[in-house]
């Protein structure tokens, strides 16, 4: 194990002023088809030991869509569900992270320690630190790259993306540029969550065949597709910030969308008095005319 760590171990300098002021997203339009959102990635910016791009790892496209019930994500990606066995991770498989989503519009730094992230479980055998699948809010997060195997010695953001780019590889982070001010570029990336209340479940969806997703029509596609959805009115309205990666951060990808707000329907009742007041309006108007 030490000889492996010693092999990829890369001496980077990272120095840089953390970032909490206000997040603007990037201006990257997203790719619309049908009723969904597509965000791309770049698709040789993951790492698997010193192996830069399409790895195991590899995190290709995203997307979501809004219905009136919920809120759907999906991911295509060369990383199975259950995660992949790893000889660097201290527990000797590396999991997906939890799915984190930041409505406040500052960075992630100043949302997370304010408790003010939201976050999904999907992953049964990941190590967050909620004990069940859900969806949560007042979510603080950190991460565990490093104990899974992210063995560079520049533990950082920056240290990462200098990396990928000295192999050849391109780095990005989906909606935002992999050096978006957003992430703190002194640190990994928080990954999983660490406390949260829990508000409502995750369905994680085993059929997708229904869901009209067409990657194959943004870009590469990975081996896998995953997707799952979340209660559309346990969320708030408006723009959000959302990333997700495996537990060893070896790929990111950040999507940035806005959350419409759902249309209150009128109560039954009122429209039915509504349809009543209607029909004895015409038959009153009915009556004048024959009385003139």
């Amino acid at each position: 194990m030490l000889n492996k760590i010693a092999s990829l171990t890369l001496g980077l300098a990272a120095t840089s002023l953390c970032y909490f002021a206000p997040y603007t997203p990037s201006a990257q339009a997203a790719t619309l088809i049908g009723d969904w959102q597509y965000t791309i990635d770049s698709p040789n910016d993951s790492m698997a030991g010193s192996e830069v791009g399409h790895t195991k790892y590899e995190i290709y496209s995203m997307a979501m869509k809004q219905t009136l019930d919920e809120v759907i994500f999906a991911i295509s990606t060369n990383l199975p569900l259950a995660g992949t066995p790893s000889d660097y991770a201290l527990d000797g498989r590396v999991s997906w992270g939890d799915f984190l989503l930041n409505f406040t519009g500052q960075s992630l730094d100043v949302a997370n320690q304010n408790a003010q992230l939201f976050g999904v479980r999907f992953s049964d055998n990941n190590e967050s630190g909620v004990p069940s699948l859900g969806l949560y809010s007042n979510v603080t997060a950190k991460t565990i790259a490093y104990e899974n195997g992210l063995l560079l010695y520049d533990r950082s953001l920056r240290g990462y993306n200098n990396y990928v780019i000295s192999k050849g590889g391109t780095p990005s982070i989906g909606d935002l540029s992999a050096y978006d001010p957003y992430f703190n570029q002194n640190t990994h990336i928080p990954n999983v969550m660490v406390s949260g209340v829990k508000i409502g479940e995750v369905n994680i969806f085993s059929d997708l065949s229904g869901l009209g997703l067409d990657f194959a029509a943004v870009g590469p596609v990975g081996t896998y597709t995953h997707a799952f959805s979340i209660d559309r009115s346990l969320l708030p309205d408006g723009s959000f910030v959302a990333h997700l990666g495996p537990e060893c951060n070896n790929d990111v990808i950040a999507i940035t969308g806005e959350l419409e707000p759902v249309p209150v329907p009128e109560p039954s009742a009122a429209l039915a008095l509504g349809a009543v007041g209607v029909v004895m309006g015409a038959r009153r108007m009915r009556r004048r005319s024959s009385l003139v």
